[in-house]
């Protein structure tokens, strides 16, 4: 059990779930540092336009992790102009088809091509058109199916590193061929895609031993010495790879896994789980690299924030300001901690106040006297349904004392969170928020992700605006402390 428990947590480190198990004591100072740095984001325009034949006026994007930038196609032609502060994959999006660009600060980018037939017909010009004709080729000929991905963590150690070597070599060979036969590809597109390729080959490597065992539910598997080789000769502290994505995810994938290591050490000794002290820990020991210490310490601690808020998180703070030089990185940190400075523990509850389902307008102030414990859903969110059971379980366990559990949904379609709140014949307080992601119990908790637990005591006072998700097994003690501190 432990070794799913441990594996779960490493699901966390690497994709950066809203969960995270660890329970910080209070600080001995609460007193929040004002902040001391604010800069804007260097951040330098990029232009991409083009000519499309057969296109119509249509919409058009360009779209890089979880941001669009959009266009629109008048008479054949768009341009679109966006501010970037680093090289990087971005997509231009058209009629669902993505395609690969890779940008830097001031860049102009130009294609052409007949929206019926894209890969044909598609040509670049601009600042770097060979760059972008290969990150093109290269995304047509990609060595393995989606499918093959997603299943590659199922397989036999043995069927698993001769499929993602063969896909390796595979990826290495086409490159090089497009470098021989183009000479003058530029130098730093060179290093990105070389750093690109090796890293997410080691990613995949480093996630098929954190989710093999997790996949195939087999609690026993320990990684072999021939498939931990493949760490073999990674370079974990060069600034000049920072460049590539695919090398700041391996790294937050090592270093994710070295913290599970660590607490579940922690686990079988019976101290506290602290997860972003662990990280604090590892960065400063093992990557001294200016750049990579920056943006690891950054990552963990800005998740770490971003999951507890700011309670107990007083010291990290300050080590944080002490070692971090990134001025980008300390104005956000500081921004953070300002945000969530209305939710410390101790001050009041933001009230609210939605219709249950039977239409009835329920507050937060009615349920004044009572631990308040708060689920913010939606029916269309998997984590979210994963903890229903629990809740469930919570609620029997409290169901005679002084406890209100109270699920707020955030759907846009109140008839879904209806039909399942009575089809799963879902017990205590359901209500409904308006504007789902916009509505203002998400603006005044900070609420960027669900599950969202919210613990609230007896005066209607903030416990934890972050408090653990049921299926943790930490907040019944804490509901239980809260009852007999009332009763002192």
């Amino acid at each position: 059990m432990k070794k799913v428990t441990i594996l779960l947590l490493h699901l966390w480190l690497v994709t950066f779930f809203s969960c995270q198990s660890e329970k910080n004591s209070e600080p001995k100072n609460t007193k929040t540092t004002p902040p001391t740095v604010q800069v804007e984001k260097k951040r330098s325009p990029v232009s991409v336009s083009g000519i499309i034949q057969n296109a119509g006026n249509t919409n058009i994007k360009l779209s890089h992790k979880n941001t669009n930038r959009s266009g629109v196609i008048r008479d054949g032609k768009f341009n679109i102009n966006h501010l970037i502060d680093e090289p990087g994959i971005y997509f231009l999006v058209y009629n669902g088809q993505k395609i690969p660009l890779f940008l830097r600060p001031n860049d102009q980018v130009m294609l052409n091509f007949d929206a019926q037939k894209i890969a044909a017909t598609i040509k670049f010009s601009g600042t770097d058109p060979l760059s972008q004709e290969y990150l093109f080729l290269k995304s047509q000929n990609d060595p393995l199916t989606y499918e093959q991905k997603r299943k590659a963590a199922s397989l036999s150690e043995e069927a698993f590193m001769a499929q993602t070597n063969n896909s390796y070599e595979k990826e290495k060979a086409f490159f090089e061929k497009f470098k021989k036969e183009h000479q003058d590809l530029a130098a730093d597109f060179r290093l990105f895609e070389e750093t690109e390729l090796q890293y997410n080959w080691a990613k995949q490597y480093n996630d098929y031993s954190l989710y093999h065992a997790f996949y195939n539910q087999e609690e026993a598997y320990t990684p072999s010495p021939t498939l931990l080789a493949y760490s073999e000769g990674l370079d974990l502290n060069n600034d000049q790879l920072m460049v590539s994505e695919a090398y700041r995810n391996y790294l937050i994938a090592h270093v994710g896994q070295k913290i599970s290591n660590l607490v579940q050490e922690d686990l079988m000794n019976g101290k506290k789980i602290q997860t972003s002290l662990r990280a604090f820990e590892i960065v400063e020991k093992e990557h001294a690299a200016p750049k990579i210490k920056n943006f690891l310490l950054y990552t963990f601690f800005n998740q770490h924030l971003r999951t507890k808020g700011i309670n107990g998180s007083e010291d990290l703070y300050q080590r944080f300001k002490q070692q971090v030089t990134n001025q980008r990185y300390l104005a956000d940190i500081d921004e953070a901690f300002l945000a969530w400075k209305d939710l410390k523990k101790g001050l009041p509850a933001p009230s609210f106040s939605y219709p249950d389902n039977q239409g009835k307008q329920v507050g937060l102030k009615d349920l004044k006297g009572k631990v308040v414990y708060i689920d913010v859903w939606a029916t269309w969110c998997g984590p979210c349904k994963v903890e229903i059971p629990h809740l469930e379980k919570l609620q029997e366990q409290f169901h005679d004392k002084a406890v209100a559990f109270v699920s707020i949904s955030i759907d846009q379609n109140a008839d879904a969170w209806a039909k399942m709140v009575k089809e799963k014949n879902m017990t205590g307080t359901q209500l409904l928020a308006d504007n789902a992601g916009n509505s203002q119990i998400c603006k005044d908790y900070k609420i960027k992700g669900i599950p969202r637990f919210i613990l609230i005591d007896q005066a209607g006072n903030i416990v934890n605006a972050q408090a653990d998700r049921p299926s943790q097994g930490t907040i019944a003690g804490e509901i239980e402390a809260l009852l007999k501190n009332n009763l002192g």
